[in-house]
């Protein structure tokens, strides 16, 4: 059901877009827009504004017959892998994600630590980011991404342990553990985490840490983009004002 009004929750635009996507979902057979307009009392105009944008992130699908059924987004994101908490808490989760990727036009998702590595899920992406979005479908090593090496930081984790060879070797390992703990440090200090990702290249990250729940997991919001970091920090207010939104979401829901 689409969440109800009140603080935290999802603005106009978000539940107009709930509420089709509940109506494409609970339809035997694809809607003609006319069929939409009437089960969710919106104006033509506006739902069609509204199906463009769904179905250029696979929310939606536009057939030749120009009718519309749900797309294959969220069917992936059900079955999508990752920690049991997480994946049982990513759909009221995936609202507040379309609305930071319809702010920033950036790739957005949820970052899942799974051992040393992350897990992205429910990633959000236009057209002009599928490369870095399909590369994100693999799980990254958590120490060469930033949502990583904000969830390591968070859970106290050695860098020594992180990085081969094995903790106690000298030189350049050395070195690279010893600025990889100062690095921790600073994310413990300041929060957010903004770096170039090691495994994907051209891709970088900007990361906030999320809980989803009293006893759920730490994740972390994630916006991707091309170019610099400097660039992509431009964006850290909405990111962080979407993380206060899902856990407040969250909270008023227990």
């Amino acid at each position: 059901m689409v969440p109800p009004a009140g603080p935290g929750a999802v603005g106009g635009p978000l539940r107009k877009a709930l509420t089709v996507l509940e109506a494409l979902a609970e339809a035997s057979r694809p809607l003609t827009l006319s069929e939409l307009s009437r089960r969710v009392d919106l104006p033509k105009s506006t739902l069609h504004r509204l199906m463009r944008s769904l179905t250029d992130i696979g929310l939606a699908v536009r057939r030749e017959s120009k009718s519309y059924e749900l797309g294959s987004y969220l069917s992936r994101l059900a079955a999508t892998g990752g920690p049991t908490g997480a994946q049982r808490l990513s759909y009221p989760v995936t609202p507040f994600l379309l609305e930071l990727f319809q702010r920033t036009h950036r790739i957005v998702s949820l970052g899942i630590l799974s051992g040393t590595r992350v897990q992205h899920v429910g990633t959000l992406y236009g057209q002009e980011h599928l490369r870095l979005a399909m590369a994100l479908r693999r799980p990254v090593p958590a120490h060469a991404s930033a949502p990583g090496r904000l969830l390591l930081a968070l859970s106290r984790r050695d860098p020594a342990e992180l990085l081969p060879p094995p903790a106690g070797a000298t030189g350049p390992a050395r070195a690279r553990a010893d600025e990889m703990r100062r690095e921790f440090d600073r994310i413990r200090r300041t929060g957010p985490a903004c770096a170039r990702n090691e495994w994907i290249p051209g891709l970088v990250e900007l990361a906030a840490p999320v809980r989803l729940g009293k006893a759920g997991p730490m994740a972390a919001v994630v916006v991707g983009d091309t170019g610099n970091a400097r660039d992509l920090r431009g964006v850290t207010r909405s990111l962080l004002g979407t993380v206060d939104a899902i856990e407040q979401q969250l909270a008023d829901a227990r």
